[in-house]
């Protein structure tokens, strides 16, 4: 099996509703390394992640965080997620209470299954 450390998530900004931001290509399970969102704006915003396992829909019973308060200027880690695996097909969604005021990014490693 090949382990590759790749970028899952380049910097995207969030939206108002769950938007998958990664998906885990076939054959392949991928582990969560960083992940850290950014607040760009002069007032505090929240977040919510969720790790989705394949067919399924984003909600509370694969949530890593929930509407986490992210005050303005502060790049926080979303620790829930880190060292957390997703199956091929499987997804790492967020949304935020204000479009484009939340920035996320995610590294991890994906191996060949």
């Amino acid at each position: 099996m090949q382990r590759l450390p790749k970028r899952l998530v380049a910097g995207s900004q969030l939206t108002t509703s769950a938007a998958t931001y990664y998906t885990v290509p076939a054959n392949t399970i991928t582990t969560i390394s960083a992940c850290t969102v950014t607040n760009t704006t002069a007032t505090a915003q929240t977040v919510t992640v969720y790790l989705v396992p394949s067919g399924g829909t984003a909600g509370v019973t694969n949530a890593v965080c929930s509407a986490r308060i992210v005050a303005p200027g502060e790049s926080w880690n979303v620790h829930g997620a880190i060292g957390q695996t997703l199956a091929a097909g499987g997804t790492l969604e967020a949304l935020s209470d204000a479009a484009t005021a939340l920035t996320l990014v995610a590294s991890g490693y994906e191996t060949n299954a």
